[in-house]
C-alpha cells in the first residue's frame, strides 16, 4: 500500500465498520445478552471471519460472481437466513436458566468467523478498500496483510465498542421484563438490517 493510503484506509475501516449493520447488530445483542467478557470469542471470531472476506476479495476470488451472477441471489438468501438464526439464538439466550459460561459457548468464536462471511456490507467494504487504497503493484498476500493490520487497529475497537454498549445497556436496565425487551428489539433490528440489504439485492432499481 502506498504510504499516503494508510491513513485515508484506516479511517474508512473505522466509519464502515462502526456503522449500524448486521454484524454490529448481532455483537450489540451478544454484548447484552452475555456481557462484555463472555462475548469476546464471538467478537475475535467475527473480526477474524471479516480477515477471511478480505483474502477472498484482496485474491480475486469474488470475480467468480461476475462469471457466475446466479450465485448472488443463491449467496443472500443463505447468507441472510444464517444471520437471522443467529439473531434468534442470542435473543432466546436466558441466563437465569442457563449459565453465562455455557451461554457463551453456544455463540462463541465459531459462530463470530461466519458473521462477515454471510454479511454483504462486509463484501461491500472489503471490495471497496482494495479498490480504492491498495497499491496492485504489489502481492496479493502483502496487500492482504497490510489492510488486515488496518482494521485491526480501525475495525476491531468499534467491534469491540458495539459489544460493550450492549453490555453497558443491558446493564443499566434493573427491570427483566425490560431487560428482555431490548433483546428482543435489537434481534428484530437485526432481522430489519439483514431483510432490507437482501431486498437491495433483488430490487432492480
Amino acid at each position: 500500500m502506498l504510504s499516503e493510503n494508510i491513513i485515508p484506509a484506516w479511517i474508512f475501516a473505522v466509519v464502515m465498520s462502526g456503522t449500524p449493520g448486521p454484524a454490529n447488530m448481532i455483537l450489540m445483542a451478544t454484548g447484552a445478552a452475555l456481557g462484555f467478557r463472555r462475548a469476546l470469542p464471538f467478537t475475535c471470531g467475527v473480526f477474524i471471519g471479516f480477515t477471511v472476506v478480505l483474502a477472498v476479495a484482496g485474491f480475486g476470488i469474488t470475480a467468480l460472481l461476475d462469471g457466475f451472477p446466479a450465485l448472488g441471489p443463491v449467496i443472500t438468501v443463505g447468507s441472510s437466513c444464517y444471520l437471522l438464526y443467529l439473531a434468534w439464538k442470542i435473543a432466546r439466550i436466558d441466563l437465569k436458566k442457563t449459565s453465562g459460561d455455557v451461554a457463551a459457548k453456544t455463540v462463541g468464536l465459531v459462530n463470530g468467523l461466519i458473521v462477515h462471511p454471510m454479511n454483504p456490507k462486509a463484501w461491500l467494504m472489503a471490495t471497496t478498500v482494495f479498490a480504492q487504497f491498495s497499491d496492485h503493484s504489489r502481492p496479493a498476500w502483502e496487500q492482504w496483510l497490510v489492510m488486515s493490520v488496518i482494521f485491526f487497529f480501525g475495525g476491531f475497537p468499534t467491534n469491540c465498542i458495539w459489544t460493550w454498549g450492549g453490555d453497558r445497556l443491558i446493564s443499566s436496565i434493573q427491570s427483566p421484563g425490560r431487560r428482555l425487551a431490548v433483546n428482543l428489539f435489537l434481534a428484530i433490528s437485526t432481522v430489519a438490517i439483514v431483510a432490507y440489504m437482501a431486498f437491495n439485492q433483488f430490487v432492480v432499481v
